[in-house]
């Protein structure tokens, strides 16, 4: 005879998994109408040329992903989809979250565009958004007409 622990959380696993899977998803709701479920980690960096931000999406496909700016705003999105698994198989732990996730940051101020750009190289996602000329410090000089 063996004894088998309990694990309550094993089983909620499993009763969501089934929940999912008989309820599924209407495909209706657009990215933007989904809530959140994982936050990847982004760092944030400024030089004098350029924000950059690097995210952390291991495991999440390029085509995948999602790069948006919206006046002052920037968004990346996207989803890490869950690998198909034999249904034979019991999950005894699940760490690595699955399903669909977005980010936004303001930016102090205006970027140019035309010059972003965009790398994703062994699971970090680099965005490198160059700040627009016109928005930068300048000096003014007043001129007195008498």
């Amino acid at each position: 005879m063996s004894l088998n622990r309990w694990d309550p959380l094993r089983d909620l696993l499993t009763i969501q998994e089934k929940l999912h899977r008989v309820l599924g998803s209407s495909g209706e709701e657009g990215p933007r109408r989904r809530k959140a479920r994982w936050c990847p980690d982004v760092d944030m960096l400024e030089t004098p040329e350029a924000y950059i931000f690097r995210a952390e999406l291991a495991g999440v496909g390029k085509q995948n992903i999602s790069i948006e700016v919206h006046g002052r705003r920037l968004t990346i999105s996207g989803e890490r989809f869950v690998e198909s698994e034999p249904r034979l198989a019991a999950y005894h732990s699940i760490e690595r979250v699955q399903g669909y996730f977005e980010r936004s940051f303001n930016l102090p101020e205006r970027v140019d565009l035309e010059a972003a750009e965009a790398n994703y190289v062994d699971g970090v996602l680099e965005v490198r958004l160059p700040k627009a000329g016109n928005d930068r410090e300048r000096t003014i000089t007043v001129v007195c007409l008498s």
